[in-house]
């Protein structure tokens, strides 16, 4: 089993569940009933199949939601960098408090200090 891809996996099995039904009576005629096995088979690849399609769903539902998560983090951004502007406009841009703000964007960290405030 160790480098066989997914696909090659599936068509060995559905192949030998084939041969396998072919065979039947040649296969019963020397002492194996092979009916059970491919009743297995059959059943184990068609769990094989829902399981791959409830992976699929899982990665399209993953895309989603970091699209999602990306679109609200842009929305929050362009608000924040809106309120610096309105915070310029208000105290001027050579404020003490504006320039710990913006050294904030530029750092791309978020500051420990305790915030400045005006006394």
């Amino acid at each position: 089993m160790g480098n066989l891809t997914e696909s090659k996996k599936r068509d060995f099995v559905t192949q030998l569940t084939g041969l396998l039904e072919q065979n039947t009576q040649l296969l019963t005629d020397k002492g194996y009933d092979p009916t059970a096995k491919i009743a297995q088979l059959r059943a184990e690849i068609i769990a094989a199949d829902t399981a791959e399609v409830k992976q699929m769903e899982a990665k399209a539902a993953a895309k989603n939601a970091t699209k999602l998560t990306l679109e609200t983090l842009n929305t929050a951004y362009t608000d924040a960098s809106a309120t610096v502007d309105l915070i310029s406009g208000l105290l001027g841009k050579n404020d003490n408090l504006l320039l710990e703000i913006k050294k904030l964007r530029n750092s791309g960290k978020s500051s420990k200090k305790e915030p400045v405030t005006e006394q």
